[in-house]
């Protein structure tokens, strides 16, 4: 039987340690009443003007399975929309994982066209491409490490019309 000696008991519970430390670096812990608190205020703010084509404020579960409806939101529109781009803001630390999924529907047939990006969890707005993308709805889903508020919103494209 091998014993250890105290140098390398030393050696095994400082590395053990240091892998602790990281496991719990690897995903912030998130003040959740904070984060309510934060997107209550960035719903508030909202505008809901011309460029607007939906918005959602949506609960990060890192127990959500992928199949989960938790953390994702389908919107329909009442036309179909030339999607620009989403914002997509989150709190706490950390980042998350944002997917758009755009839906047109023509006739009997239903076709998509997903688009992803990981963002980091600092209140800012970060833009997510969606080049143009046409549909008759959407779904976002937000997928993260740890428990947070996400917000995100899409912007259709306007055009100005001269009669």
């Amino acid at each position: 039987m091998r014993r250890l000696t105290a140098r390398r008991l030393t050696t095994v519970a400082a590395v053990g340690g240091i892998l602790a430390l990281a496991s719990c670096a690897s995903a912030p812990a998130v003040d959740l009443d904070a984060a309510r608190e934060w997107v209550e205020g960035v719903q508030a703010d909202e505008s809901d003007g011309p460029g607007s084509a939906g918005s959602a404020a949506l609960l990060v579960d890192p127990t959500a399975g992928a199949d989960d409806e938790a953390g994702s939101v389908s919107l329909d529109f009442p036309a179909d929309a030339t999607l620009t781009r989403a914002d997509a803001s989150c709190f706490g630390g950390g980042t998350v994982e944002v997917g758009i999924t755009v839906f047109t529907t023509t006739g009997d047939a239903t076709s998509s066209d997903s688009v992803g990006e990981e963002i980091a969890c600092d209140q800012t707005w970060h833009e997510i491409d969606l080049d143009g993308q046409v549909g008759s709805s959407a779904r976002i889903e937000v997928r993260g490490d740890t428990s947070t508020y996400a917000y995100v919103r899409l912007i259709q494209e306007l055009s100005i019309s001269y009669d």
